[in-house]
């Protein structure tokens, strides 16, 4: 299936795009700097660059917004111009600032509501067009939602440019907030893209981090899963967690931080008995489990991790037990787990210029999506 293309694209052979991605968890933004080779669907992405940056007091402005917390508009329009000013300073440290074609920024989803095909990603891209006088694409999820769509998963075109393989059918599984999985099809041809699919599968650093800091004072989250690796099994959390509303909806299914948000964790909590060590044993155990029931039995296919968890080293060694087929780290891949979703924005910024749309109908559900994106053209 080809889709349409709708605008002039671009007539530059090599691009270079940044992409800017903060997620649920709000544990930093993340900035892939990419080449790009080529031009809608035939495009190729290399990564030159990559920068993690630490959000400092802006995350807990952020987190009260996305909490749904009673925040003044004043105060939001100051925590948007800061949370703009953030990204282009970042952008600007890093090497290849000055070579830029285009920033392409997400911004912090603060509510997705796909119910009522709303979302709001939190951005001013001023800042960054001005400070490093350069287009930027922001915005990327409205096009689905007017069409009638979900407004997510967004990043499965992504991932088909990314990871596609001619022989072996994948799962990319993204291990943040949420636990998200693009299915795509063996084969490089464009006729395999139909058969992608993408859905939200759960909580993953929502539970795990929302337990840690309710079990050990002034502990953020479990770096490396340290913490979880001193518990034991005999826990069982999966049924606990099956029964929040999100599992009751119809797949395919997409969810944020209002279904998984602190009361839930604490509902979770008192649901069970045991020791911090052993809950959050439990709870990773619980995640690779969903994840193993969803990825199924086919042993032909290659489960690719990506996303901060899959630095949680139980985490991915209880995902490997679960599963019944070859598990990687997207490192492996040549694109490292804590920049998939970056590299995804830099690519749906590609193909939004190239007027190729970014959403697939068997996934959100949008009829004619069209191309995704407002963009701030400087150069023109």
């Amino acid at each position: 299936m080809r889709y349409p293309v709708v605008m002039s694209p671009s007539t530059k052979t090599t691009r270079i795009f940044a992409g800017c991605m903060t997620g649920t968890s709000l544990d930093g933004l993340d900035i892939a700097i990419v080449g790009i080779d080529g031009h809608g669907l035939n495009l190729s992405a290399t990564l030159l660059q990559q920068g993690s940056f630490n959000l400092g007091d802006l995350a807990e402005s952020l987190r009260k917004l996305a909490d749904d917390s009673l925040v003044k508009p004043s105060e939001i329009l100051q925590i948007q111009r800061q949370f703009g000013m953030f990204h282009a300073q970042s952008i600007a440290s890093m090497q290849h600032a000055q070579q830029l074609d285009a920033v392409i920024v997400h911004g912090q989803t603060i509510r997705h509501l796909p119910e009522k095909n709303m979302s709001w990603q939190l951005i001013d891209p001023w800042p960054i067009a001005r400070e490093l006088d350069v287009s930027v694409c922001y915005d990327l999820r409205q096009a689905d939602l007017i069409a009638g769509g979900n407004g997510a998963p967004i990043t499965p075109l992504a991932d088909w440019i990314l990871y596609r393989d001619p022989a072996h059918r994948r799962v990319i599984a993204n291990l943040g907030g949420i636990c998200n999985i693009t299915l795509l099809p063996a084969g490089v041809s464009e006729s395999s893209l139909t058969h992608i699919r993408g859905m939200d599968i759960g909580p993953c650093n929502l539970l795990l981090d929302g337990l840690v800091q309710r079990l050990f004072d002034g502990v953020p989250f479990d770096e490396a899963g340290r913490l979880a690796a001193k518990g034991k099994s005999g826990l069982d959390l999966l049924p606990v967690i099956r029964d929040a509303a999100f599992f009751q909806r119809p797949l395919p299914r997409t969810t944020g931080r209002e279904d998984f948000d602190g009361q839930w964790v604490a509902s979770v909590l008192s649901s069970v008995k045991g020791s911090p060590y052993d809950l959050l044993y439990a709870a990773v155990d619980a995640v690779a489990r969903q994840l193993a029931k969803e990825v199924g039995n086919d042993p032909s296919t290659q489960l690719i991790l990506a996303g901060g968890s899959s630095q949680h080293v139980l985490l991915v060694d209880r995902i490997r037990e679960h599963v019944r087929c070859p598990v990687l780290l997207s490192d492996e891949l040549g694109i490292p787990v804590t920049m998939r979703e970056a590299m995804g924005m830099a690519v749906l910024g590609v193909l939004s210029q190239d007027g190729v749309p970014i959403t697939l109908p068997q996934i959100t559900g949008a009829r004619t999506p069209g191309v995704a994106g407002a963009w701030i053209n400087t150069k023109q």
